[in-house]
This record gives C-alpha cells, sequence and structure tokens, in this order.
C-alpha cells in the first residue's frame, strides 16, 4: 500500500474543503485582532472617555471638551475645547509657526478616526455626529506621476469639493493644514477666498490652518467662518508656546523672529 501517496490525496482533499471556509476564518480572526487591539487602546488610557454618536445631525454637529493628542505625553499635553454647531461651518485656525495649528488638526482628525472605530477618544467628553472624514494634510509631490506638490494638493481639494456636492451623501468632516502654501502669495490669497466660500454652506464643517493674516478678515462677511489662533510669546529670547486655542485671528506673527534668533539676517 503506497501510504504516502494515499496520505497526500488525503491532505489534499482536506485542503480543497479547507478553501472554502478558510476566508471567513481569516476575516473574523482579522476582526477579532482589531477590536482587540481598540480595547487594548481604551485599557491603557483609562482617563480617555468614550465619545457619544449621534445618529442624526440635531443640535450639535461636533463638540469636545479636554481634547488632546494621544501621542503627546501627558506631561506635555495640551488640552482644548472645540466645536460646530451645524453644517455649513468653517473654523479658520491662524497663528505664527510652530504655534499649534497643525497638531491640533490632526488632533481633531486622530480623535475622529477613533471614534469611528468604536473606542476612547483623547478628551474628557465628545459628543459628534456620523461624517466621512477627509484630509489635506502632508500632501506631496509625485516624480512617477508628474505631479507637483501644488498639484498634488488641488486634486486633494477637488476631491473634498465633489463630497460635499454630494447632497444625498454623508456629511464631511474636513481638515486642511496650510490652504495652497505650493503656490505664490497673491495667487494664494485669491484661491484661497474662492475656496472658503465654495466650503460655507456646504454639506460639512471643517477646520482650515492658515498662515494669510488676510483670510481672517473674511469672517466678518461671512458668519459661518469663525476665526481661532494659537498664540507665541518670547521669553529670556527663546520662542515660547502655551498651545492654548484662543478666538479670533491670529495676533502675532513670528518668522522674523526664529530668523533673528537663529541668526538669519532679517
Amino acid at each position: 500500500m503506497p501510504w504516502d501517496i494515499f496520505f497526500a490525496y488525503l491532505l489534499d482533499g482536506f485542503k480543497h474543503q479547507l478553501q472554502q471556509h478558510l476566508p471567513v476564518w481569516l476575516n473574523v480572526w482579522y476582526h477579532a485582532e482589531g477590536l482587540t487591539s481598540l480595547a487594548n487602546f481604551a485599557y491603557l488610557n483609562p482617563e480617555y472617555q468614550f465619545p457619544v454618536l449621534q445618529d442624526s445631525i440635531n443640535n450639535t454637529v461636533f463638540t469636545a471638551q479636554g481634547m488632546g493628542h494621544p501621542l503627546i505625553v501627558k506631561s506635555e499635553k495640551v488640552v482644548n475645547e472645540f466645536s460646530f454647531a451645524e453644517l455649513g461651518e468653517v473654523a479658520l485656525i491662524s497663528g505664527s509657526n510652530m504655534s499649534g495649528k497643525s497638531t491640533f488638526l490632526r488632533t481633531l482628525g486622530v480623535n475622529l478616526t477613533l471614534a469611528y472605530a468604536g473606542t476612547v477618544v483623547n478628551a474628557s467628553q465628545m459628543q459628534l455626529s456620523i461624517l466621512r472624514l477627509i484630509t489635506c494634510i502632508q500632501v506631496s509631490d509625485s516624480l512617477k506621476d508628474g505631479f507637483s506638490y501644488f498639484y498634488a494638493e488641488v486634486r486633494r481639494l477637488r476631491k473634498l469639493l465633489s463630497w460635499l456636492e454630494e447632497s444625498e451623501s454623508m456629511a464631511v468632516f474636513y481638515l486642511i493644514d496650510e490652504i495652497f502654501q505650493g503656490t505664490n502669495h497673491e495667487e494664494r490669497r485669491i484661491g484661497s477666498l474662492a475656496y472658503l466660500k465654495a466650503l460655507v454652506n456646504a454639506n460639512g464643517v471643517g477646520a482650515i490652518s492658515t498662515h494669510d493674516i488676510e483670510l481672517s478678515k473674511l469672517a466678518e462677511v461671512e458668519l459661518r467662518i469663525h476665526n481661532f489662533n494659537f498664540q507665541d510669546f518670547v521669553v529670556e529670547g527663546k520662542m515660547s508656546f502655551d498651545y492654548r486655542l484662543r478666538p479670533g485671528p491670529s495676533p502675532t506673527t513670528n518668522a522674523l523672529k526664529i530668523m533673528a534668533i537663529e541668526g538669519l539676517p532679517v
């Protein structure tokens, strides 16, 4: 009796039987691994809270208190409060270099991702509606595709507008870091003003960081654009930041201060 051939034949038969069930088993395994990771994250951060998710957009689209970034160590973390009352609102966040604008956008994005994944968020309290999240942060050029940084950003922003124009689809939560920074000042100003006007009253809410103080003036004519800022201070010849989000446009700039501190001619 050729046992090796016999057992090889049985093994091949078992493989054909199992190949129909294996994808289902792996899918369950992947889900279990993901849920275990989320549960472990909640266990390791007992001070974090589960968010309250709303099935429909009622009184508040998004509100958070004591919100921070989970990757910043607790001893250095600064938490802030933030909210959107209704769809169509735009938060314009201005401030000087290194003051915390980009980190705040990432704080919003990572906590929304954690909330929608079903785990705790780095906040003392958070209530939000179900929204589609899209970001325009750290966009990069592509040598392979022949895209410049600016063109890659334009394509991304075009995708955001397409999402907002889908009126029957889920509302959008967008985050844009340093809008149109890949072009010259004058065209950036014109393009940013036009794009901001297109976002107002759209089917979504979002935050946009910028260095262009002139954009802040748009809040004077568009009631749904709200200004926020981060500030900087010079303490004993060194730049200092408190990373506190404040209402209103930025009252300070620091590019020349940083250049002078580092010994560059100004």
